[in-house]
C-alpha cells in the first residue's frame, strides 16, 4: 500500500513538474508588414534593430505566409488553424461560424493563462483570460498605437511576479504599421528606393517613409516587450515570435493575393532549443500557428484542422513543411470592395498561380476610395495618363485576367504573368489542379467563391441562401428602412427538425422548437404557436414598426401579438438563414437547422417586388 501510495505522489509530482516547465509563448504581431521591410531580410533603407537583433537570436522563416492579404480573415486563420471559408471568416470584418474553437479554448486546457493585448479583430471575441490596452487596440486615435500608457509591459511584470508556476501566453497586437501613415522626417523620400510593383511619384515616394517610420514604431514596441520577458528572468523559458498578418497597404499588396500582399515576415526566439542565427525555406502558413502553438505546448494534434504544426522546425529536426501555399482573397461587405475574389497557389518551386472569378470587374479597395493615405493614388493616375509603366501597373492593380502564373525566382514582383505561355502550359495545369483539390476538399464551389456570404438584391427586397449569414455592413441602412412594415418569407420543409430558421440583426429570431414555431425579441419577449402538423409550407412574418405582428405557416395565422418597440431596423450584426450567429441560441436549440429553407427573402413595406 505504501508503495502504491509514493507512486502515486511521485507521478503527481512530476505531472507538476512537467506543467510548470512548459514554456511560455509571447507573440508580437505587427498589421500591415511585407516580408520584404524588415532590415534582416534584406531591406537596408527601413529601422528595425529590434526585429533583426530576435532574428540573430533566433530562427528566420523565409518562407511564411498569411492565408488572407485582409486582417480579420488572416488572424481569424491565426486563431482556429482553419481556412477562411472552413471557419467562417472569408469577409473582412466578418464572424467565425457559431462553435469554431480558438486557440484560447485549446491552450487553457493544457494549463495556460492566455491573454492579449490590443488589437484582437476575430468575431466574436475568443475567451481570452485578459484583454490588456483595449485602449491601444482600437483603431483611432493613431498616437495610442504603440502603447504609450506601457499597459502590456506592466502587465508582463506583474504576471511573472504573480504567477510565476502558470505558463503564459500573450499575443501582443499592435495596430501599427497599418495606415493612417504619418510622416516621421528621419527617411528622405527622394533618397529611397522603390519596389518594382509602384508607380514612383514624389507623392509615393512620401507615403514610403511614411509607412517605414510607422514600421520604426512597431519594432520599438517589440523592443519592450523582448526587455520586458528578459527583466523578468524568464528569457530562458518563453518562445518568442514575431509576424506580420499580412502585407503592407500599397496597390498590388495587402487586399491581393500577390507574393507582397501574402507573403511576411516570421521568427522565432527560444533560448537553448534554437540556434541563435539560423533561417528556413520550410513553407510556412499562418494556418499552421494554432497546431504549433498546442504542438509546443504539449497538447495532442487535433483532428480536423486545416493547419499542422511546424515544431519541428523550430526545432531544427526538418528544413521541409508545406509544399504549396494556399490562401484567398474574398469580397468585403463594407462598401462592396473586392468584387474580384481570388484562389491561389504558391508553390516550393517559386511558382505561383491565381486564378480570378470575376475577370474585367475593376478592383476597388481602401487604397483607392475610402483609405486614401497620403493620397499617393491620385498621382498613379495623372502619372499613368502620359507614362506607359505607371499606365501598367495602374491596370495591373484594378483589372485581373482570369489566370496569372509567375516564376518568383525571376520575377520578384510578379510583373510578366506566364499564363498565356504555352512553355509553362504543364505548370499551370499542375497548379490548376492542386487549387482545384483543395477548393474540393474544403467544399467550396466557384458560385460560392462568385458570390461570397451576400445577399441578392431586388427592388426593396433581398434574398439570403439557407446557412449564410449577411453583415450589417453589407448594407445601406436608410436604404433599408422599412417605411411601415418589414416581411420576412420562405418556404419550409422538415419542421420535425429543431433550430434557427432566421436571425435578423440581434433584434429577433424565428425557430422551430418541438414542432411549435417560435419568435423571440430581444430574447426577452418570446412567443410559441401551437403544434404545427404541415411538414412543409410557407412561411411569412408581417412586423409593423408599431410592434404589430403576424407569423402565419401553411396558410394558417399561428400567432399575432403586438411586441414593445420597433424591430424592424438594421443595426449591427447578421441577418441569418438556418443558423444562429450565437454560442448558445437557446431553448435547447442546434447551431444549424436541420430542415430545408427555400427562397428565403426580406422585403419592405409589400411582398411582391420585381427584381432590378
Amino acid at each position: 500500500m505504501r508503495i502504491k501510495v509514493i507512486s502515486l505522489l511521485f507521478t503527481v509530482s512530476f505531472h507538476i513538474a512537467f506543467a510548470q516547465k512548459r514554456p511560455n509563448i509571447v507573440i508580437f504581431i505587427s498589421d500591415d508588414q511585407s516580408q520584404m521591410d524588415v532590415g534582416c531580410y534584406g531591406n537596408s533603407q527601413v529601422k528595425t534593430p529590434h526585429m533583426d537583433q530576435l532574428a540573430k537570436e533566433g530562427m528566420k522563416f523565409n518562407a511564411a505566409f498569411a492565408a488572407s492579404p485582409m486582417c480579420v480573415p488572416s488572424r481569424s486563420t491565426m486563431l482556429t488553424g482553419l481556412y477562411p471559408f472552413s471557419n467562417g471568416a472569408q469577409m473582412n470584418h466578418f464572424a467565425l461560424r457559431p462553435g469554431t474553437k480558438t486557440l484560447p479554448e485549446y491552450l487553457k486546457k493544457l494549463g495556460y493563462y492566455v491573454a492579449i493585448a490590443g488589437k484582437i479583430d476575430v468575431y466574436p471575441k475568443p475567451p481570452f483570460d485578459k484583454h490588456i490596452g483595449e485602449y491601444f487596440g482600437k483603431y483611432l486615435p493613431e498616437e495610442n498605437r504603440d502603447d504609450p500608457r506601457n499597459e502590456t509591459v506592466h502587465f508582463i511584470s506583474d504576471y511573472f511576479r504573480d504567477a510565476p508556476d502558470k505558463p503564459l501566453c500573450l499575443i501582443v497586437a499592435t495596430w501599427l504599421p497599418h495606415v493612417p501613415w504619418k510622416e516621421g522626417g528621419e527617411w528622405d523620400p527622394d533618397k529611397l528606393t522603390l519596389p518594382g510593383y509602384l508607380v514612383d511619384t514624389p507623392e509615393t515616394r512620401k507615403a514610403m517613409a511614411a509607412y517605414y517610420h510607422s514600421i520604426s514604431r512597431a519594432d520599438k514596441m517589440l523592443g519592450k516587450m523582448v526587455n520586458a520577458v528578459n527583466d523578468a528572468g524568464e528569457e530562458a523559458n518563453t518562445i518568442f515570435m514575431f509576424f506580420s498578418d499580412q502585407g503592407v497597404q500599397f496597390p498590388g499588396a495587402k487586399w491581393t493575393t500577390y507574393n507582397e500582399g501574402l507573403r511576411v515576415p516570421f521568427i522565432v526566439k527560444w533560448p537553448g532549443k534554437i540556434a541563435q542565427g539560423t533561417q528556413t525555406d520550410a513553407m510556412i502558413s499562418l494556418t499552421d500557428l494554432t497546431p504549433t502553438l498546442i504542438d509546443l505546448a504539449g497538447g495532442e494534434v487535433v483532428e480536423g484542422l486545416d493547419g499542422r504544426s511546424f515544431r519541428e522546425v523550430i526545432l531544427g529536426k526538418q528544413d521541409k513543411h508545406r509544399e504549396y501555399i494556399f490562401a484567398e482573397s474574398s469580397m468585403e461587405p463594407q462598401y462592396w470592395y473586392n468584387y474580384v475574389p481570388s484562389r491561389t497557389i504558391v508553390e516550393k518551386t517559386g511558382y505561383h498561380y491565381i486564378r480570378n472569378y470575376n475577370p474585367g470587374v475593376p478592383f476597388v479597395t481602401h487604397i483607392d476610395d475610402v483609405e486614401r493615405n497620403m493620397y499617393y493614388f491620385d498621382s498613379w493616375e495623372k502619372r499613368a495618363e502620359k507614362d506607359s509603366l505607371a499606365r501598367f501597373l495602374l491596370d495591373r492593380y484594378r483589372f485581373r485576367p482570369p489566370e496569372e502564373l509567375y516564376d518568383l525566382n525571376s520575377d520578384r514582383w510578379e510583373l510578366h504573368s506566364l499564363a498565356g505561355d504555352d512553355t509553362y502550359l504543364a505548370t499551370r495545369k499542375r497548379l490548376r489542379k492542386i487549387l482545384a483539390d483543395v477548393l474540393d476538399k474544403q467544399g467550396e464551389t466557384e458560385d460560392q467563391i462568385r458570390h461570397g456570404t451576400l445577399p441578392d438584391f431586388y427592388d426593396r427586397s433581398y434574398e439570403v441562401r439557407q446557412g449564410i449569414s449577411v453583415n450589417d455592413m453589407s448594407f445601406e441602412k436608410k436604404l433599408w428602412e422599412p417605411e411601415e412594415k418589414l416581411y420576412i418569407t420562405a418556404y419550409i420543409r422538415g419542421m420535425d427538425h429543431d433550430g434557427v430558421i432566421a436571425e435578423y440583426f440581434n433584434r429577433f429570431k424565428i425557430f422551430v422548437k418541438s414542432g411549435t414555431l417560435g419568435i423571440a425579441f430581444d430574447e426577452e419577449e418570446i412567443f410559441y404557436s401551437a403544434k404545427v402538423d404541415a411538414q412543409e409550407g410557407q412561411l411569412v412574418l408581417a412586423l409593423e414598426k408599431t410592434g404589430d405582428f403576424e407569423l402565419k405557416y401553411a396558410g394558417e395565422i399561428l400567432i399575432k401579438n403586438r411586441v414593445g418597440g420597433d424591430y424592424t431596423g438594421i443595426r449591427s450584426g447578421y441577418v441569418s438563414c438556418g443558423l444562429s450567429r450565437e454560442k448558445n441560441p437557446g431553448q435547447g436549440m442546434p447551431l444549424y437547422f436541420g430542415g430545408e429553407i427555400n427562397n428565403f427573402r426580406v422585403s419592405l413595406d409589400a411582398l411582391s417586388r420585381t427584381p432590378d
